[in-house]
């Protein structure tokens, strides 16, 4: 089974507490300040570059224990930090490509989860070209059966 896992995430600036509801795909630089003193410069349309957290609670019902629970996330920029209930399960520190997350051992099944997902992108400059930051891609949570 492969369901949508885009809407209802809670977005906000990594260490700040105030956090605003979005679907992903989403580009976090975007609702940054620009400034001729950024350190991107031209190559990141001049926005300021952050660290950021997206955050989404979710049910995992009982008949899911049977089987093996991946998420898919198509694209997060960048050094992706992915945690499960407060436990880290998962660290891509490339930009570009899609990658696959088991959190079948994490799970709390038939209660409720908190997947949070921490995007990097401080440190500037870090490319040749607007990057733009964040969950940037859909996500996907893969049901599948135990082998």
């Amino acid at each position: 089974m492969k369901i949508g896992f885009n809407n209802d995430w809670f977005f906000g600036r990594e260490g700040e507490k105030d956090k605003v509801r979005v679907c992903v795909p989403h580009d976090a630089m975007l609702g940054e300040p620009r400034t001729d003193d950024s350190a991107g410069g031209k190559n990141t349309g001049w926005f300021a570059g952050r660290d950021y957290e997206y955050v989404k609670t979710f049910e995992c019902p009982t008949e899911w224990k049977n089987g093996r629970i991946y998420f898919e996330f198509e694209g997060v920029y960048r050094k992706a930090e992915v945690y499960l209930n407060g436990t880290k399960v998962a660290f891509h520190p490339y930009g570009y490509g899609n990658f696959y997350v088991d959190v079948t051992d994490k799970l709390n099944f038939g209660g409720t989860n908190t997947v949070t997902v921490k995007a990097k992108n401080a440190e500037q400059p870090n490319s040749r070209w607007y990057t733009g930051a964040g969950i940037y891609r859909p996500v996907w949570l893969y049901v599948l059966p135990e082998k």
